[in-house]
């Protein structure tokens, strides 16, 4: 079984800045990127040429929506990217949602896919022994990236680490 995610822009920065972008393989065979999050990503000039050399790899491969009537259905309630990639997920029948905005994990429990977050993933490769413990991996994620998570999320993240992806 193919086990393909699709990842949203937020989960993406963060895990290029800590330098486990590359890590993924452990959990995914392929992870897709839409236009969209393709995009935002370039337009944090830092993130450019990382992102450039995962495509490199052949492990994350940029994706285009067919329907993006569908995309704009969900603009409403989210932004670009995490439309484009819930769409993404379902045109291509992928599993995974690789995302942290609530909604749009709500939205993708919706759709049957299995979402999993950037402190998740965090807490499972640190498991794994491939990150530092992810308590730090936050605070250097919060204090570099503006990154916004909760205490109680944190705590329950690495908590769920103990179960496979």
């Amino acid at each position: 079984m193919n086990r393909i995610a699709v990842v949203d822009s937020s989960p993406l920065i963060s895990l290029m800045y800590l330098g486990l972008a590359s890590e993924l393989p452990a959990f995914f065979d392929r992870v897709l990127v839409p236009r969209a999050v393709h995009r935002e990503v370039n337009k944090k000039g830092r993130f450019r040429y990382r992102l450039k050399k995962l495509y490199e790899s052949g492990f994350y491969r940029k994706c285009t929506v067919g329907d993006l009537t569908n995309v704009q259905l969900l603009r409403d309630k989210l932004d670009e990217g995490e439309a484009e990639a819930l769409i993404q997920a379902q045109e291509m029948a992928v599993a995974y949602f690789i995302g942290d905005e609530k909604k749009a994990r709500e939205i993708g429990t919706i759709f049957h896919l299995k979402c999993v977050g950037t402190v998740r993933l965090l807490g499972r490769l640190n498991r794994e022994g491939r990150a530092e413990e992810p308590r730090t991996l936050v605070r250097k994620l919060r204090r570099s990236l503006q990154f916004r998570v909760s205490d109680q999320v944190v705590k329950e993240a690495i908590e769920m680490a103990a179960e496979p992806i």
